[in-house]
């Protein structure tokens, strides 16, 4: 009799243990299942504000910019995670202090050229109207005007006199690279109206004698390009010597 009730008991026992594991099993199982999307995630953040133009390595080597936490909710897919991201790009529109560095606010930047046998770079600073709104793309060929205010000759008997013209100073020019404050062309959303540029710096591949001669005119004269089509025979090059006036190029 004693040992049937210890048999009981210990049924008993072994029954109450063996429903708590199952409960525990299940609410472990259950808790797994639900599971919660973390509420914080890594992003560049700018420590400061950063113009545009500026390059992804003086970004990281000056501090501007850091690895920090912010909400999942104002994280956006285009939003580097990475510094690796910065590598070799530069930016095309200023951001502000506090707000991630978006992969849509930067483009490829060359640290070096490879330029075209015989032919040196130079780079000129155009507004954004002369340089072609942001239309202009690298691989382009261009002319190159001069608008001049200052060296142009007046008329017989006023020769002191500035005339304003413009002359061609520089025929089908490959254009290597441009540098612009807004999106190139290429990538704008065809659905909205597009932002001209304040200025565009181009790098044109030239001559050292026509490197002499746009330094000179980019010194003193406004420069322009013009987009030529291939084989397309540009006006002949002149001297300005006043208002529609142009004598043959010395």
């Amino acid at each position: 009799m004693i040992l049937v009730l210890v048999g009981v008991i210990l049924f008993i026992a072994g029954s109450a243990i063996a429903y708590a594991s199952v409960e525990g099993a299940s609410k472990h199982v259950g808790s797994g299942a639900n599971v919660q999307a973390p509420v914080s995630t890594t992003a560049v953040i700018a420590k400061n504000d950063i113009p545009a133009g500026t390059t992804g390595q003086a970004m990281v080597s000056s501090g501007m910019v850091s690895i920090e936490l912010i909400p999942t909710k104002s994280y956006s897919p285009s939003d580097l995670t990475s510094l690796s991201g910065l590598t070799d790009e530069v930016l095309t529109q200023s951001v502000t202090k506090g707000h991630a560095i978006s992969s849509t606010y930067l483009t490829t930047s060359t640290s070096s050229i490879s330029l075209p046998t015989g032919l040196d770079g130079v780079t000129i600073t155009v507004s954004g109207t002369a340089g072609l709104a942001g239309y202009l793309q690298p691989g382009s060929r261009v002319d190159v005007y001069a608008n001049i205010t200052k060296l142009s000759l007046g008329p017989t008997g006023a020769a002191t006199l500035p005339l304003p013209c413009t002359e061609l100073a520089m025929a089908n020019i490959q254009v290597l690279d441009v540098q612009s404050t807004v999106p190139a062309f290429a990538g704008h959303p065809k659905s909205s109206a597009r932002t001209i540029p304040a200025n565009e710096t181009l790098l044109l591949a030239v001559s050292p004698s026509q490197a002499r001669s746009v330094q000179f005119l980019a010194q003193n004269e406004a420069l322009s390009v013009v987009q030529t089509q291939k084989d397309t025979s540009p006006p002949p090059v002149g001297q300005c010597i006043g208002t529609d006036q142009t004598a043959s190029a010395p």
